[in-house]
């Protein structure tokens, strides 16, 4: 009994492992259908035994089926009913009539025994469903289908059957005796003696093993109904069902019987799944996919055109009619750093500090004096004059030989850039002048920082007067100190470098 349970556990799920690793779940990628259906069914039954002659029965069952691909499926089937025979008018029941002739077991004569048996029978089976209706790729799905299957299950049988003819039971009760009858005297009474036996009676009860095999057809009614018909045939694991096991020739060593099921089945499925697996076709789903690749592929060939060719593709291009500059921003429209209005491509001073640009994108600058008009307070400076960062004039403080009160212009650097601008040379000139004027005269190079990258650069920048006073005019290191501070409300502070006399720098730091 134990090795029966485990030996259905193992095909159970055996059979699901097979058919899951078969699909692997790939088509419920593409459409939610319903897996699951419910039902019923009603079957005539025939039993294959030794009692052949042909007197059906009547079952009636349940089933649940889940199909775990188009193709493939698992079926659980349970059945109670009736199964009858009897050995009166045989075809290939064996053995001799017991009122004939003596037992001949060369005699293959067919009997004309009187046994009639009656099995009360309930059974359930697991079955591995196979459609075979889907395995075809190349035709489209039709309504009905052809299904075969093989599985696994038990029987449970309740067997009766008598000897009704004097001659029969008083012969196969003096020939198997107790072993396997039970005779009965004229008055119905249990008797050991064969001569007095009228009636012989055995009896089966037990569970077996059952190999169900068969195939089907079924027909699709819509989004919730099927209605099939199946023949199924079950192996037996005894000879017992037909309570006929008496040891004579040609009798069989297993019994085997059929249902031929009308079955109704009620498709399940969660909200949305319209259709069933077992009725789709494998292939459509693939061929939707497909489909739907061939779409994507063709808009991924649109995002791939650039009519105006700056890298920016149409789909995302705001300008697709800029054929004329290739620096743009992510969404084609042309590049502008400074949002001076010129794009970058044609502006020739691309990271102006003003927007008050000339027509190509170089800050005004109306008195030429190196301020832009934007920051300069004095626009009319004459030519060639030295002015502040504010633009205005600076004037050199005192007479050729006054050193206490020097007022010294600044030098503005480009961004980034610690090279000295060729417009900055001819300041460098009045300082020079200045220090040789004033001997005794030290100054600060002061520049603005707010960061350590920042003190690098003023220091480069500081350095580069230095270097320069020294090499073109001879005016001693030590004479000229670097300085840092802080560049906030200073204008062109992250540029510029104040030379201021070194007792002005002390004062204003008390």
């Amino acid at each position: 009994m134990k090795q029966f349970k485990i030996i259905l556990v193992l095909l159970t799920v055996g059979c699901f492992t097979a058919s899951e690793a078969q699909v692997g779940g790939y088509f419920s990628k593409f459409r939610p259908s319903k897996k699951w259906s419910v039902g019923l069914q009603v079957s005539p039954t025939a039993l294959h035994g030794d009692v052949s002659d042909f007197a059906l029965g009547l079952s009636g069952g349940v089933h649940a089926k889940y199909s775990v691909s188009q193709t493939f499926g698992l079926k659980i089937s349970g059945n109670m009913g009736q199964l009858n025979g009897g050995r009166a008018n045989p075809r290939i029941s064996g053995g001799r009539d017991q009122s004939t002739t003596p037992r001949n077991p060369t005699d293959m004569t067919p009997s004309k025994d009187s046994y009639e048996m009656t099995n009360n029978f309930r059974d359930l089976d697991v079955t591995t469903v196979f459609t075979l209706g889907n395995i075809s790729f190349l035709r489209p799905l039709r309504k009905v289908q052809l299904f075969t299957f093989l599985g696994l299950g038990a029987i449970w049988s309740n067997a009766r059957g008598e000897f009704t003819d004097e001659v029969d039971a008083r012969g196969y009760y003096a020939e198997f005796g107790e072993l396997f009858l039970t005779g009965y005297d004229v008055n119905g009474v249990v008797t050991t003696e064969s001569a007095d036996v009228v009636t012989a009676e055995t009896t089966y009860k037990g569970r077996n093993l059952v190999i169900p095999f068969g195939f089907g057809i079924k027909r699709n009614f819509g989004e919730w109904l099927d209605l099939g018909l199946e023949w199924k045939t079950r192996w037996t694991r005894s000879d017992d069902l037909d309570a006929f096991n008496f040891d004579i020739s040609r009798n069989m060593s297993r019994d085997f019987y059929s249902t031929l099921g009308l079955q109704a089945s009620i498709k399940l499925g969660k909200k949305g799944e319209k259709e069933h697996y077992d009725w789709l076709n494998p292939m459509e789903t693939i061929y939707a996919d497909l489909e739907e690749m061939k779409k994507i592929t063709e808009d991924l060939k649109q995002l791939a055109i650039d009519d105006d060719g700056d890298g920016v593709s149409n789909f995302y291009d705001k300008d697709n009619t800029n054929t004329d500059c290739d620096k743009v921003y992510p969404n084609g429209k042309p590049m502008d750093s400074d949002n001076d209005g010129i794009n970058d491509c044609d502006d020739v001073e691309p990271f102006s500090i003003t927007t008050l640009v000339d027509e190509n994108g170089r800050a005004l600058d109306t008195d030429g004096d190196g301020v832009p008009d934007a920051f300069d307070e004095d626009n009319n400076t004459p030519a060639g004059v030295l002015v502040d960062a504010r633009g205005n004039e600076v004037k050199m403080g005192g007479a050729c030989c006054d050193c206490d009160n020097v007022t010294l212009p600044t030098i503005i650097f480009d961004n980034n850039s610690s090279k000295i601008a060729p417009s900055s040379f001819g300041v460098l000139y009045t300082i020079a002048e200045k220090l040789k004027q004033c001997p005794s005269l030290s100054v600060n190079a002061t520049g603005y920082t707010a960061s350590k990258s920042g003190e690098q650069l003023a220091w480069k920048r500081s350095n580069a007067i230095i270097d320069h006073l020294e090499a073109n005019y001879g005016i001693e290191r030590s004479r000229l100190s670097t300085v840092y501070s802080n560049d906030k409300g200073v204008d062109y502070g992250t540029r510029r470098i104040d030379i201021i006399q070194a007792k002005d720098l002390l004062e204003s730091r008390k």
